[in-house]
């Protein structure tokens, strides 16, 4: 079995350049199975048996482009495989999924300098004792080698530092700033709007005249649980409507959110609907505006 330094795979396009890379090498004294046929597509549609018979200390794909074969050159170099070498020409950049740390390509510049570079790894392979292999086994690895499936992303799940009081309680204090903010506007309507706020319960009182138009009571706990937030609604006929949100983190959006049941409280009926606090409070303080407007129409 005939035995050499390197043995040379190529992209059509790149034969003239590489033919002048191959006779650096041979003037050098380096052994270089190269034959005009033997281009990337040769290789990669040659079967074991009618690969040559020889043994290599390195197999060089020369890339240009990072096609099938390249690819799959550049997989075992990733996956460990110390007899390839690719040899990067021109600005062709490594995949970076087909990148590693401990993997130093060699870049093709002048004839000399890839010479020189060529020479620096094969006087360390023989260093360290690194015996040559057959090109069939080389060859038949690099065929081999398939593209790593990528991992599914990972399902999206509740962060373990996510508590419903938590959201509960600074649901409350966000809801009750704002009220305390807004009520006072409704003066330029002729409305009076105060905001008694507690620890457990926010008293919203919007009156006229002396008489209560709107009540709305923002309470810790009750329906749907201590962890919830309950509405109570006053209306002027002394009857109560009631609404309830409970905390919950949508995965989908990647945060904490509000899953409001019974719409009484905004003025309609129907499926359990989600908001953030933001959100909820202008559709609190819209349903009060349209209750308002109704008043004085």
């Amino acid at each position: 079995m005939s035995e050499y330094d390197v043995a040379v795979s190529f992209a059509e396009e790149q034969r003239s350049a590489v033919e002048e890379v191959v006779e650096a090498f041979k003037q050098r004294g380096l052994t270089v199975l190269h034959g005009p046929e033997q281009n990337h597509e040769w290789w990669a549609h040659k079967e074991g048996g009618d690969l040559p018979d020889a043994r290599v200390r390195f197999f060089v794909p020369f890339v240009s482009e990072v096609d099938d074969f390249t690819t799959a050159a550049l997989r075992a170099v990733k996956a460990g495989d110390e007899h390839v070498l690719p040899v990067l020409l021109g600005d062709v950049a490594v995949p970076p999924d087909l990148l590693h740390p401990h993997v130093a390509y060699v870049r093709g510049t002048a004839p000399d300098q890839l010479t020189e570079a060529l020479v620096a790894r094969i006087e360390a392979a023989e260093a360290v004792g690194r015996e040559r292999a057959p090109v069939t086994e080389v060859v038949t690895r690099v065929k081999a080698v398939v593209p790593v499936a990528e991992e599914a992303p990972a399902e999206p799940v509740v962060p373990v530092t996510f508590s419903r009081y938590t959201e509960q309680d600074a649901t409350l204090r966000y809801l009750g700033a704002q009220f305390a903010a807004a009520l006072p506007s409704l003066e330029r309507r002729g409305f009076v709007g105060t905001a008694h706020v507690g620890e457990t319960r926010i008293a919203v009182r919007v009156e006229r005249a002396g008489d209560t138009v709107y009540a709305l009571d923002v309470q810790r706990g009750g329906i749907g649980g201590d962890e919830t937030v309950n509405f109570v609604v006053g209306k002027p006929d002394g009857t109560l409507t009631n609404g309830w949100a409970r905390p919950v983190y949508d995965t989908g959006v990647g945060a904490a959110v509000l899953e409001v049941h019974d719409f009484s409280v905004l003025g309609g009926g129907g499926a359990p609907r989600s908001y953030r606090r933001e959100e909820l409070f202008s559709a609190l303080w819209q349903r009060i505006d349209a209750v308002l407007t109704s008043t004085v129409a």
